[in-house]
């Protein structure tokens, strides 16, 4: 395996742990580590695309895989010990990436009325994920229709190509979130098939749309992502705020915050390295 290799695989499972984590997404990693791009126009064109870019694809999809198992089996000891402080921590982690996700909407021009409404939108559908979140009672749900496991599926496929959606949240405000985790950790194939099912569907289906709009109003759909991406910081640090234990909690929080946007600042400077990477290893249409 080549070093590219294995850093696209570390970068791969740091999507797929992130992934996982309520109020946290994995495609805003994608973003900021510049693959979103090349990722979605694979899976939009599997037969003159992702076929020849397996060397890429490859490691990238086995990391995501790793870390979606290995959160699934440390997320639960992880945030009953730590939950609102790692919350702050995506939300200062994320908050350190902003100028990172603007710059790659660029384009030397002034911003567009279209351009401030696809910036409204994207945050305009966080506060609405937010409303689902507080608005849901959260209880766990039993879930044993293939249907339902078909459209989780779907959620989460929708989520890990949205930058800014979380699919953990939404599924904790409708009661699915430890039915998935369950179903992860217990390798429940009753469940894992209609999911698989369902993300491989969206996925497909979600990346032509999104890759139609990149190349066709970039700008205009970074500024989505852009609003996405704020929209999910104000999303996380309101659903900490909810449950924060002012006496026991605050310490924590703050230095959490600033190990966020130290964190975020570092990740800042060596997703650019390696974006340059990717882009430099990135094959020519043929």
């Amino acid at each position: 395996m080549t070093v590219k290799a294995v850093k696209d695989l570390l970068v791969g499972a740091l999507v797929g742990i992130v992934s996982m984590l309520p109020g946290a997404s994995g495609a805003t990693i994608a973003v900021i580590f510049g693959i979103y791009e090349r990722l979605i126009a694979d899976l939009a064109d599997i037969r003159e695309k992702l076929l020849h870019d397996l060397r890429f694809v490859i490691p990238l999809g086995i990391g995501i895989v790793l870390g979606l198992f290995v959160c699934a089996f440390g997320l639960d000891a992880l945030m009953t010990e730590w939950e609102v402080p790692m919350m702050f921590f995506f939300a200062a982690l994320i908050a350190a990436q902003v100028p990172d996700v603007k710059a790659l909407g660029e384009d030397g021009k002034p911003m567009t009325v279209y351009n401030w409404i696809a910036l409204a939108v994207g945050f305009v559908v966080m506060l609405f994920f937010l409303g689902i979140s507080l608005g849901g009672d959260g209880s766990d749900r039993t879930v044993d229709s293939f249907l339902v496991w078909l459209v989780v599926g779907m959620i989460l496929a929708v989520s890990k190509l949205a930058p800014g959606v979380s699919g953990s949240t939404i599924l904790l405000a409708l009661g699915l979130f430890t039915p998935f985790m369950d179903a992860m950790t217990e390798f429940d194939m009753s469940a894992l098939i209609p999911g698989g099912l369902g993300l491989l569907i969206g996925i497909l289906a979600f990346s032509k749309v999104v890759d139609h709009f990149i190349r066709n109003n970039r700008k205009s759909t970074y500024m989505v992502i852009l609003g996405l991406t704020i929209g999910s910081i104000v999303t996380v640090t309101v659903e900490a705020l909810t449950k924060l234990d002012v006496g026991a909690e605050a310490v924590q929080c703050v230095m959490f915050v600033i190990l966020g946007l130290v964190l975020g600042v570092g990740l800042s400077r060596i997703s650019k390295k390696y974006a340059q990477e990717t882009i430099s290893s990135e094959p020519q249409d043929p």
